[in-house]
């Protein structure tokens, strides 16, 4: 035995002698996680004699422009985090490798979340990422309130009926003044609040074939729906009201003034330390509308892909595999998912059942996600309103309609010209 691992030791040192040592370029998005990342790289070095990592870690707000001027000068890392929102941006510029032929040789599908690949990285048949972790939206509620009032909790098959009656019955005038003091739901455009709702009505925004804004009509009497709990039923307040954003939703459910919300999973963090810890609080299902066929996760990744002109691919995918197997479940943020089931289903991910942390229904996360959708396109975050861009396109048409400042026959209209300009031009 001593013999043999001596000897592999010694045609490892001689193959490093004779090739050279291999220095592969990482570039990740969060600095907060370096030393997360670090900590990986180093068991990986150990593991791996003769590939070293040099790792970049940058915020989000430099980092994709970075990215972008590399791209444009064919200088992109060997291996970088990526975005979905990115990814065929940088593929049609051909500066990303096609990894179809390694993932479907690697991977087994049933060990891995492999909608969220599909509906993440999937370019025209062909995988130019592959995600380590992924997110999605769910909605959350106070359990304290619905104790209060005798309200049911949420199940997974409620419907939109059953949480309009919720909703209803929570929306609620405490001192008597005429005044809303507890809403039903509180929500706005953003796309984490809002999408989750489309899917689960069967509905879509686009087009596919075409690559068009081109909702279906379940998408459309999702969009009515919606606006009917501000302005018909009255058990949503006004974007206006709170000037509600992606932090301010989060404080109206914690200051206990909205019985339910939706976000992202990720916000299980805050949830868990920026509001009171007797707060009583879990998740649900987003609920099922009048043309739900299958529970349908609004879901994405956090992914990794190869530059086209590394020239180390084949140790690059070794080191996107490692990252993706053998990163620990408590390593990752709270209410991201791993990418490996492996990690997923382990009791260390299970918080509730194994160490008591909210939310006790954590795991319909990994029932939910798998079967994730997204309505990512080129132009994306510009036509849906996202990050630089939050708070414009869809968004703004979307918030405008909720805040009663124009009609839904309006939204449709100005929804149609402008998207599809956007879309128009990235698909000429």
């Amino acid at each position: 035995m001593r013999k043999g691992l001596l000897l592999a030791l010694v045609l490892v040192v001689l193959a490093v002698a004779v090739l050279g040592e291999v220095t592969l370029q990482y570039w990740f998005w969060d600095p907060n996680f370096r030393d997360k990342e670090q900590e990986m790289i180093e068991r990986f070095e150990a593991t791996h004699p003769g590939i070293k990592i040099e790792l970049t870690a940058l915020p989000p707000s430099s980092y994709w422009t970075k990215l972008a001027a590399m791209a444009a000068a064919k200088s992109l890392p060997d291996v970088m985090a990526m975005h979905p929102n990115s990814v065929e941006d940088l593929a049609d510029q051909g500066a990303l490798m096609d990894l179809t032929g390694l993932i479907l040789r690697d991977f087994n599908k049933e060990d891995y979340f492999w909608s969220v690949l599909e509906s993440s990285f999937n370019i025209r048949g062909k995988y130019y990422g592959v995600p380590f972790a992924w997110v999605g939206s769910v909605l959350y509620y106070n359990k304290d309130l619905f104790d209060k009032y005798g309200v049911p909790y949420p199940t997974e098959d409620w419907t939109w009926e059953d949480f309009l009656e919720r909703a209803k019955a929570l929306t609620i005038d405490e001192d008597g003044d005429g005044k809303i003091d507890i809403w039903g739901y509180a929500f706005f455009s953003r796309y984490a609040v809002f999408d989750g709702w489309i899917l689960q009505n069967d509905g879509d925004y686009l087009d596919r074939e075409n690559m068009r804004w081109a909702p279906n009509q379940n998408a459309k009497d999702t969009i009515k729906f919606l606006a009917d709990l501000v302005n018909v039923y009255k058990v949503s307040p006004k974007p206006k009201y709170y000037d509600l954003d992606k932090k301010k939703i989060k404080i109206l459910f914690a200051q206990g003034k909205a019985a339910m919300i939706t976000e992202g999973t990720w916000n299980i963090k805050f949830m868990r330390e920026d509001i009171p810890a007797n707060f009583n609080w879990d998740i649900a299902y987003i609920p099922r509308g009048p043309h739900w066929k299958e529970n349908v996760m609004h879901a994405w990744a956090d992914g990794l892909a190869i530059a086209a002109n590394s020239k180390h691919p084949e140790e690059a995918w070794e080191f996107i595999k490692f990252l993706i197997k053998e990163r620990a479940a408590k390593d990752y943020y709270p209410g991201k998912v791993p990418f490996y089931k492996g990690e997923a289903y382990s009791p260390e991910w299970d918080e509730w059942t194994t160490f008591g942390k909210l939310p006790e229904h954590k795991t319909l996360i990994l029932d939910y996600g798998e079967n994730a959708k997204h309505f990512y396109t080129k132009y994306w975050k510009f036509w849906r309103g996202y990050g630089s861009a939050e708070g414009t396109g869809l968004s703004d048409l979307i918030d405008s309609l909720l805040n009663g400042n124009i009609t839904l026959d309006y939204f449709f209209t100005r929804a149609d010209k402008q998207i599809n300009r956007m879309l128009k031009k990235a698909y000429k």
